[in-house]
């Protein structure tokens, strides 16, 4: 008789979910900026709801690939590093594009919206979204282990 031996490979989803969570930030970025909405506050409220929802959806897949079976703090882990990925892609570009963009000003405007949006609200909404999607789908602490 011949034993079928199913090996999980689990692709690492942080990375995968921010880069995913950056890249539509990107895109939503320079569609704002070559159509002038850049400077309406709602654009910067859908890049945040994109990092919370991002977020919670790479809890969910988490939670799913490993069929429910992870510890809460597993999951707000993986959410926390998917924001870290998201949070540091998307401060490059946006620093590479303020230096394309207004190279030959200066603007101390610039420094306090990606400290203030880009660092703070974007890790606030994304360790918030850990959190909360960890609670959620983790309601039973003692199903970590196989019974």
């Amino acid at each position: 008789m011949q034993t079928v031996n199913h090996q999980h490979h689990h692709v690492n989803l942080a990375p995968v979910y921010g880069i995913i969570i950056a890249v539509i930030s990107v895109v939503f970025t320079v569609i704002f900026y070559f159509t002038n909405m850049a400077g309406y506050l709602w654009t910067g409220y859908l890049g945040n709801l994109l990092m919370f929802l991002g977020v919670l959806f790479s809890v969910i897949h988490y939670n799913s690939q490993h069929h429910e079976r992870t510890s809460a703090m597993a999951l707000f882990a993986m959410g926390f590093r998917t924001t870290l990925w998201a949070i540091v892609i998307i401060a490059l570009f946006t620093i590479v594009m303020h230096f394309i963009a207004e190279s030959q000003t200066e603007n101390p405007n610039f420094w306090i919206y990606l400290a203030g949006n880009i660092f703070f609200t974007n890790a606030v909404l994304g360790i918030v979204a850990s959190a909360l999607s960890a609670m959620v789908f983790k309601k039973n602490q003692k199903t970590t282990r196989p019974e």
